[in-house]
């Protein structure tokens, strides 16, 4: 990608407020973010972003789904919750252009969510392994008592 502004010259980054690939010369840093000359001017970027709702709802949702998994499995749908609410909070900061953050707190309770995922999966494996080995198991045991 070229810089907006001088074609012939490749781009260091990309604005965070327009998309625009801008070269070392255009790049204007403001609280850590890379904007062009022009956003940077404007007001709109100079504003404090504000963290996602949703993000924060996945965080919440992902710590609360684990403790909850043990309550009758109430973490099931809550684990599901968590992940969908971060997807969907993951979408919306990428397409604000900068006005909105929290993307860290969207895949941390994703990832919570997901741990509630591989858990059930997991215990599911378990319970199936042992409904099927169960007589086995219980035959090898009767055996070795009645040799007893």
């Amino acid at each position: 990608m070229n810089c907006y502004a001088h074609p012939d010259v490749n781009a260091v980054g990309t604005c965070v407020a327009c998309g625009k690939g801008v070269c070392a010369d255009c790049a204007t840093t403001v609280e850590g973010r890379m904007y062009c000359k022009d956003c940077a001017t404007s007001a709109v970027p100079l504003q404090a972003s504000k963290t996602n709702g949703l993000a924060i709802t996945s965080l919440i949702l992902g710590i609360l789904s684990i403790p909850l998994l043990f309550f009758y499995s109430c973490g099931i749908p809550v684990g599901i919750a968590a992940l969908i609410t971060g997807t969907i909070a993951r979408r919306q900061i990428k397409e604000s252009g900068g006005t909105q953050s929290g993307e860290g707190l969207a895949l941390a309770g994703m990832i919570l969510g997901g741990v509630i995922g591989v858990l059930v999966g997991v215990a599911v494996i378990v319970i199936g392994v042992l409904l099927l080995l169960g007589p086995v198991v219980g035959n090898v045991f009767s055996n070795i008592v009645e040799n007893i």
